[in-house]
């Protein structure tokens, strides 16, 4: 064979070689690809259930403070309206007397 045809061999061996090295690298970094969007998808949903349980944490801890404040204006209404009533009697009894 001559120097040419040895030449051209190596190169078609080269570019063949290359090629598959290119399809390797394609199929790694599609790969790879993949195991980071599974990665940020993973993650996205650790955020969202962390941010739902906050969420609901929050919720309930205003629940019970709106409840508490809620029992805690009802006795002082009552205590309010029976303060009223007694000074009520009181001035009652001084009229009448």
């Amino acid at each position: 064979m001559g120097s040419l045809t040895k030449d051209m061999t190596r190169l078609c061996d080269e570019i063949q070689t290359l090629r598959t090295e290119r399809h390797e690298l394609n199929k790694r970094l599609a790969d790879t690809t993949k195991a980071r969007q599974v990665e940020v998808l993973e993650t996205r949903a650790a955020f969202t259930g962390a941010r739902n349980w906050k969420a609901e944490s929050a919720h309930t801890s205003r629940h019970n403070f709106v409840d508490q404040l809620k029992q805690t204006v009802a006795g002082e209404g009552k205590s309010l309206r029976d303060d009223l009533a007694a000074a009520r009697r009181v001035w009652g009894k001084l009229r009448a007397t």
